[in-house]
């Protein structure tokens, strides 16, 4: 090697060994704040309530969709795991919502535009506890009405013909032994 090829050696190892005490200090510091903040608990898990209907425990949710076809995929997805109450108007899911209190809602914010969704996602998320799963066509309209229903605290969104798969729902839903928890809002 030549001296001007060694003396480029070193200077690139010299430098890869700075960048590497860098990276570690900086990562020592990353962790000594992270044992340093205090524990932050998950909000609580509202555990779906289960009825019993001729001996076996049944869940109910509330369903709100704009097509018939995304009524169909709910039925098929959860039809044999919970006992569905379909609406067409929020007016309609609301007084579901009165009359059995569901332990979550499926809702398309499409479903009924004059029913001012938003105000009716955030009052069922966030005022009644309620887990609200939004179940939705992809729109070029969509990123708007979805940003302004992310602050009433939605968590789980499902595209129609994209990602709802029966078993994506039962994901979003995380069933389990002792019925399906949901974080609520």
């Amino acid at each position: 090697m030549t001296p001007l090829q060694d003396l480029l050696l070193q200077s690139l190892l010299g430098a890869l060994v700075g960048v590497a005490w860098a990276w570690r200090d900086r990562l020592m510091t990353w962790q000594n704040e992270r044992r340093a903040r205090p524990v932050v608990h998950e909000p609580p898990v509202k555990r779906l309530e289960t009825r019993r209907v001729n001996g076996s425990p049944t869940v109910v949710v509330a369903v709100l969709v704009s097509e018939p076809t995304m009524q169909h995929r709910v039925l098929r997805a959860l039809g044999g795991r919970a006992k569905l109450r379909f609406a067409s108007t929020w007016v309609e899911l609301r007084q579901i919502v009165a009359r059995v209190a569901p332990c979550a809602i499926i809702a398309d914010p499409a479903a009924d535009e004059r029913g001012d969704p938003a105000r009716q996602i955030a009052r069922f998320s966030q005022e009644w506890g309620i887990p609200v799963v939004l179940y939705t066509q992809l729109t070029p309209r969509s990123p708007g009405v979805l940003l302004q229903l992310g602050r009433a605290g939605i968590r789980h969104i499902i595209f129609y013909r994209y990602d709802d798969a029966p078993h994506r729902f039962v994901d979003v839903l995380a069933w389990g032994r002792g019925g399906p928890p949901l974080p609520a809002a």
